[in-house]
């Protein structure tokens, strides 16, 4: 990635599982937008959130660049940063305490999986709830169940994390910070 190596890249996704706008903001200055805008997006989210200096100007960036790109998952991290800059472009979907880079593995994988709504965990259906898999039937309110598609991009992490999302929004629902 120009302008983004390891160690710089490693503190972005701490900060962005963290839900840390001040750390994630050090990291974005003076780098490249482009080949991160997922965590960007969602570090910008975080800062706006947190008021944190200078977030609304990097914020507009980021959303004129994810307009702009128009990859999976691209238009709703624009719909979630316009939000935060107070411009909402639609009904506020439902925040989920998802790890996105969690989701993003287990849906390179074949088979469906479940998504704690209210921890943010994902399983594969088998391990998931005792209800859900002894009788196929499963408490609405507490999982989502979302099915592998295998064959995507796995050397791209900014399109992994852009389709994890589009998936969370097909349901309504969009990530947010995870808490222990």
């Amino acid at each position: 990635m120009t302008g983004w190596d390891e160690p710089s890249l490693a503190r972005l996704r701490a900060a962005a599982y963290r839900w840390d706008g001040a750390a994630g903001m050090d990291v974005l200055r003076d780098r490249p937008l482009g080949p991160v805008l997922q965590y960007a997006g969602d570090v910008l989210v975080a800062a706006l959130e947190q008021d944190v200096p200078g977030a609304e100007a990097m914020a507009r960036k980021c959303l004129e660049e994810l307009d702009g790109r128009g990859l999976p998952g691209d238009a709703e991290l624009a719909s979630e940063v316009s939000a935060a800059l107070g411009a909402p472009r639609g009904p506020e979907p439902v925040r989920v305490p998802v790890d996105l880079g969690a989701l993003a593995a287990a849906l390179d994988e074949p088979g469906p999986h479940a998504v704690d709504l209210r921890t943010g965990d994902v399983l594969p259906a088998d391990e998931a709830d005792a209800s859900f898999t002894d009788s196929l039937q499963y408490e609405p309110e507490r999982w989502l169940v979302l099915w592998g598609e295998p064959g995507g991009d796995r050397d791209d992490e900014d399109r992994r994390r852009g389709r994890a999302r589009r998936r969370l929004a097909e349901h309504g629902c969009r990530p947010g910070p995870r808490t222990l």
